[in-house]
């Protein structure tokens, strides 16, 4: 009984999630941390869904509900280590912040300094791994019912994503680990001055464990309040495409979550934040990527078709019809007037029907080049992304 009660709750959200009524997010936070990552999971498929639904999925991404300061009191006193109690004073019982599997309250070290502590909210895990047994038999029946499923919305390959990247940021620890991993990259090109300017927080490792993390408290904005207040600009949208940019198309090697939330700012300094899940990806298909948005800048159309051919692991099913159904979408394009994230998932969408096939890694540069384009239509809705960050195609790669 009790895993059909499971199953009929993920039936509900996927009918939110593709059905034609309104998204409700307090609905969806109600079911659990694995609906909340399957949601954001969708909340960048604009091929799947609306563009109103994606854009009322990824409030998602920040806005979450606290958990109470008893509970969190809790977490700290099963988890943190000994020398916390010993240096840690002043928390705040109202966190600054919260997110679908912790939240973040303000504190003082006792040199003086302000830092914040995130902790994993309770039964977080517990609860994830029961809801994700539950959801794989649901999905596998679907797939019984519905074989077309699997190429709409792969959700076998939806939920492997999302249990991996859960559980590495359920592990608190790996948000260091991913830190000291782009600060490596960074460090290693000391003549790239815009990349001198990324920072990532200090952490204090013996004050850390699993559910518990302590780092430093960055008085910065984050993109997303910036972007709401106007002050985040389309030059340092550039620049931060620039710096991201390096990791995507050069290294194959970056921060797989880096939404508007995850990035402080000041002036042309960057701060990534939630580092724990670092993405890498096959670095041919990552410079053959940049070659691809080239030819989209240049508007090389039948270039840009043969370098997703390239990058795929299969041929198409009918080369003259994948050729003509890649013309025919770009048709008339106008890199200034076109969503650069729409334009991505069309191109992708198209190519999987042709019969190509993308190595593992692939669709979360595509994320991330939607995140940095969403940005760029709420900060400068008229400019030409595209054309403008090419012009900076040698620090890229």
């Amino acid at each position: 009984m009790y895993n059909v009660i499971l199953g009929l709750k993920f039936i509900s959200l996927f009918h939110t999630l593709f059905g034609k009524g309104e998204i409700n997010i307090k609905s969806i936070e109600k079911k659990g941390l694995l609906a909340v990552k399957i949601a954001q999971m969708y909340a960048v498929r604009s091929d799947l869904l609306s563009i109103e639904k994606c854009r009322q999925l990824q409030k998602l991404y920040e806005n979450s509900s606290p958990i109470p300061w008893e509970e969190v009191k809790m977490v700290l006193e099963e988890s943190a280590p000994k020398a916390f109690w010993d240096e840690v004073t002043n928390i705040d019982e109202t966190p600054i912040a919260a997110a679908s599997l912790g939240q973040v309250h303000r504190a003082k070290h006792i040199d003086g300094k302000d830092i914040v502590i995130k902790i994993i909210k309770p039964e977080a895990s517990k609860d994830f791994e029961r809801d994700l047994s539950a959801v794989r038999v649901l999905a596998r029946i679907a797939l019984t019912l519905y074989p077309k499923l699997k190429r709409l919305a792969d959700p076998m390959g939806t939920i492997k994503t999302i249990a991996r990247l859960t559980r590495t940021e359920l592990d608190l620890r790996n948000e260091q680990k991913g830190s000291e991993i782009l600060s490596q990259v960074k460090e290693a090109e000391p003549d790239l001055e815009h990349l001198q300017n990324l920072h990532f927080p200090h952490f204090y490792t013996h004050l850390t464990s699993e559910r518990v993390l302590v780092s430093e408290f960055l008085p910065y904005k984050s993109v997303s309040k910036g972007l709401q207040d106007g002050s985040f600009t389309y030059a340092q949208l550039l620049n931060l495409f620039r710096t991201q940019g390096y990791f995507l198309f050069e290294q194959g090697k970056f921060h797989g979550d880096l939404h508007p939330g995850n990035i402080f700012f000041e002036g042309e300094k960057l701060w990534f934040i939630d580092n724990a899940n670092i993405e890498v990806t096959d670095a041919h298909f990552a410079k053959g990527l940049l070659d691809f948005l080239e030819s989209l800048g240049k508007e090389k159309f039948h270039r840009a078709a043969k370098i997703m051919e390239i990058l795929s692991i299969s041929a198409p099913k009918n080369y003259k019809k994948y050729y003509q159904d890649f013309q025919d979408l770009y048709a008339g394009f106008d890199s200034k007037k076109s969503s650069l994230t729409n334009q991505m998932i069309a191109t992708v969408k198209l190519c999987v029907r042709a019969g190509l096939v993308f190595p593992e890694g692939a669709f979360p540069i595509v994320k991330s080049l939607m995140y940095l384009d969403g940005i760029a239509l709420k900060c400068a809705p008229q400019a030409d992304l595209l054309k403008d960050v090419l012009k900076y195609k040698e620090d890229l790669a």
